[in-house]
């Protein structure tokens, strides 16, 4: 079960895992690609096989080439009625919620409310007397370089009391009671990449703390209102809408509560909203669009690519492929996986979202991407 829990949101090694994928006539393929303007037929096809395995659930895909869209659901969003998924279905998009966080974080900076330069011990409550103060500031918490671990340890025995929907049985108290114990942190540094859910979690409740409001009202506030994002929340907006979740093996699983680092995870959303955030991502004009475009900032280097304020930084591709420098995020939950990324300067991108937990969505969608950054919609 531990290493279960461990290894539910990392950010898998995509980079690595290409070039095994695409290796040999497969990576011909791809590094000549021309275009040959059926981009839909091709993602119909590739997307079609997916769902048609063994133990398959469902797939929504949207793409964005510039003003061009298009978007399409495959498969089930629940084995017991049939229907599919559309746009307006609700998926758990899991770590893909550690960039919406990085982004209320850059807006509250954009305000002065707060500044990525601060020791977070600034932000806790008097009830938290940390260990030792390492200066770890609110840069660190955004870019996994902290060290914090991804989970505590000491947490392990909560996270089994319901092994379904493991992190529904933390709380404040929890949390609270670790900040001011903990032995397990390591000194903060941008040479060293450790992923934390618990770091993006603190960050979070740092932003509730600081603000004074809820991290459901700072998302509402910040990103939600202002780009029309109407089905996205903490919480399904719509039961009738939100997708079952099935693991690997096509069992279906319970959905995911997540109180106490719902900051790091606990974002439900549809994938036409999911499109309005990477729209705003891959820049506009807007004051929220500039802001985005600040968290997309490079704070250290990591294997094959960057890290920045929650997005991670691919650029391996661009060598690799022809193309620029590929911003990225995935997630995953007990039944569900999430990725969304884009090439910079290009204004092309994509979202993928499924029902299902399994690493190959993650395969497909890169394999998707890069079809999306040669081969065009239309002519």
């Amino acid at each position: 079960m531990k290493k279960v829990l461990k290894i539910v949101g990392i950010v898998i090694a995509v980079i690595l895992l290409i070039a095994l994928i695409l290796g040999g006539y497969g990576y011909y393929k791809l590094r000549n690609l021309k275009d040959t303007h059926d981009l839909q037929a091709r993602v119909d096809k590739m997307c079609n096989k997916f769902v048609s395995k063994p133990n398959a659930a469902g797939l929504f895909v949207g793409i964005i080439q510039g003003d061009a869209m298009y978007v399409q659901g495959y498969g089930v969003m629940d084995k017991q009625t049939n229907a599919k998924p559309d746009s307006t279905t609700i998926f758990e998009i899991g770590s893909l919620t550690k960039v919406f966080t990085a982004e209320i974080a850059q807006r509250l900076v954009d305000n002065k409310e707060l500044n990525w330069e601060d020791n977070f011990s600034e932000y806790l409550p008097a009830t938290v007397k940390l260990p030792a103060d390492d200066n770890t500031k609110l840069f660190h918490l955004a870019s996994h370089t902290s060290g914090f671990p991804r989970l505590p340890e000491v947490w392990f025995d909560k996270l089994e009391i319901d092994t379904c929907d493991p992190y529904s049985s933390l709380d404040t108290n929890d949390l609270i009671s670790y900040l001011n114990s903990y032995t397990d942190k390591k000194a903060p540094s941008l040479d060293r990449y450790d992923y934390s859910n618990l770091g993006t979690g603190i960050l979070g409740h740092i932003l509730e703390w600081r603000s004074g409001k809820s991290y459901e009202e700072l998302l509402q506030q910040h990103i939600c209102k202002p780009l029309g994002m109407i089905n996205t929340s903490l919480t399904a907006t719509d039961s009738t809408r939100f997708a079952a979740g099935y693991d690997a093996l096509g069992n279906k699983t319970c959905h995911w509560t997540i109180p106490v680092l719902g900051a790091a995870g606990a974002i439900k959303s549809t994938g036409a909203d999911m499109l309005k955030f990477l729209r705003a991502n891959m820049g506009d004009s807007s004051e929220l669009g500039t802001s985005m475009l600040k968290t997309q900032t490079e704070l250290a280097g990591i294997t094959g690519g960057g890290i920045a304020y929650g997005w991670h930084i691919d650029k391996v591709s661009g060598a690799v492929f022809g193309m620029e420098d590929i911003v990225w995020h995935n997630g995953a939950t007990g039944g569900f996986r999430s990725y969304m990324g884009f090439e910079r300067g290009s204004k092309k991108g994509i979202v993928v979202l499924s029902n299902q937990a399994s690493e190959n969505t993650d395969r497909l969608a890169i394999q998707l991407l890069i079809q999306t950054l040669t081969i065009s919609l239309k002519n």
